[in-house]
């Protein structure tokens, strides 16, 4: 599973890295930056079910999840 952010969609909010910081961090550019991608870590149930919230939350509908 990989966490996919759209920064044509994305206008910063911050929801995700606020709410959810185990999954994300705010870039230099001021946009989110999925954590666990640039570990490439395994995403597991309870970070799975975060970035289900965090998809949920996202008022740009910016986050999506890739199989």
């Amino acid at each position: 599973m990989k966490i996919k952010i759209d920064y044509e969609k994305c206008f910063k909010s911050g929801e995700c890295y606020y709410n959810h910081p185990e999954l994300f961090r705010m870039g230099d550019d001021g946009f989110p930056v999925a954590v666990v991608d640039e570990v490439d870590a395994e995403i597991d149930a309870e970070m799975l079910r975060h970035a289900r919230q965090a998809l949920e939350v996202c008022p740009s509908e910016a986050i999506s999840l890739e199989e």
